[in-house]
């Protein structure tokens, strides 16, 4: 869906096709998705404009988990079967950039922040798109990251200043608040927010600002009688 401020909601896409995430922007006009039935493995791109499918790719790499473009659209980065790739998003082979389980493109395009998970904890790298050595970003410990698997952040969640806006799964609340990571660092600076609900997705406004899916706890108490009693 599109969303304005002021203005109900109104589809993007104009197919009636399956469509899921990952998504990413794929360039000022475009945007790319997963189309289809689950096995979730061929890529399409759309005018935002129109609304329109203008194309597909089916890189055969298996299922697409990850999702993320270069700044002009004209290559995408997925991620499948532990690995991340790129293709031009006009169509062609798919080569493999470096293993992860998740990829985001940094402001620049000069480089990609990828995930990988370790048993029972994530970590994150660095990994410069020109060949130079990887860098691993040290993740502050105290503040451990939440579905980053899931793909709780885009490249609208990347600033150019390189602060990553994340989910958290703190230790001292069964919620989810959100984070700010420097990636240059890895120091997380928690968002202050109410502590009854999650934020999820979040991503930065041209004006510096944080826009993010809240979800929020609600419950209901029902009682039952049986007739008669």
């Amino acid at each position: 869906m599109a969303a304005e401020q002021g203005k109900d909601p109104l589809p993007l896409l104009n197919t009636q096709e399956e469509t899921a995430a990952p998504m990413t922007l794929a360039g000022p006009r475009e945007i790319a998705f997963v189309i289809g039935p689950a096995t979730h493995n061929t890529i399409a791109l759309a005018d935002t404009a129109s609304g329109r499918v203008t194309r597909r790719i089916a890189p055969g790499k298996g299922v697409v988990n990850g999702l993320t473009a270069s700044p002009d659209g004209a290559t995408l980065y997925f991620c499948a079967g532990g690995s991340v790739w790129a293709v031009p998003s006009s169509g062609g082979e798919a080569r493999a950039v470096s293993t992860g389980e998740y990829a985001v493109m940094d402001r620049s395009g000069s480089s990609l922040i990828v995930v990988r998970g370790e048993s029972s904890h994530y970590r994150m790298f660095q990994v410069p798109l020109d060949g130079a050595p990887e860098r691993e970003i040290p993740l502050d410990s105290s503040l451990p990251l939440y579905g980053v698997h899931g793909g709780f952040f885009s490249s609208g969640s990347m600033d150019a200043k390189g602060r990553l806006i994340v989910a958290l799964s703190p230790l001292d609340s069964w919620f989810n608040p959100l984070g700010i990571l420097a990636t240059d660092t890895g120091r997380i600076t928690r968002v202050p927010a109410e502590n009854l609900s999650d934020r999820h997705a979040g991503v930065w406004t041209p004006d510096g600002r944080i826009l993010a899916g809240r979800v929020v706890m609600r419950a209901t108490i029902w009682r039952f009688r049986p007739d008669g009693k």
